[in-house]
């Protein structure tokens, strides 16, 4: 798999968003708005390609302050989904942040992937809450390098 930084409105851009409207979206009867993509422009994308350049895995991150920054929109196709893409697509990302200065993740899980996260080293904080549609846990993780 390569890790990769995917520029805004690029065709890898366009097929990121294809990903995570497949996956985030259209199994729930939606279309990511130009109200969600507002902005994105700000943000850091980044990918896994497989050995096919598909991409197999996405995120993006948008920063908070300067040191702490939101990981959004989460996508592993289906076809990758339980093969630890998704494991090692987070693991680079939060490498790469870390490198950038960003000591402090958060996140808003669904409720079907906080286990995901926790193994992941992310912490619970809040009550559920209701984001598109589905149950949602913030969850938070400090990087500690000690």
């Amino acid at each position: 798999m390569e890790f990769l930084e995917i520029e805004w409105c690029t065709p890898l851009y366009q097929e990121a968003l294809d990903l995570r409207h497949r996956v985030l979206r259209e199994p729930l009867g939606l279309k990511l708005t130009a109200e969600e993509l507002d902005g994105e422009y700000a943000d850091l994308h980044f990918g896994l390609r497989n050995g096919s350049d598909q991409l197999a895995a996405v995120i993006s991150a948008k920063p908070l302050t300067s040191s702490s920054v939101k990981l959004r929109q989460m996508a592993v196709d289906p076809e990758c989904q339980g093969t630890g893409v998704g494991k090692q697509l987070l693991q680079k990302v939060e490498e790469a942040l870390k490198e950038r200065g960003y000591q402090q993740f958060h996140l808003h899980a669904r409720e079907t992937a906080i286990g995901f996260y926790e193994k992941a080293g992310y912490t619970q904080v809040g009550e559920t809450f209701t984001e598109i549609s589905l149950p949602h846990r913030k969850m938070v993780k400090p990087y500690d390098d000690a």
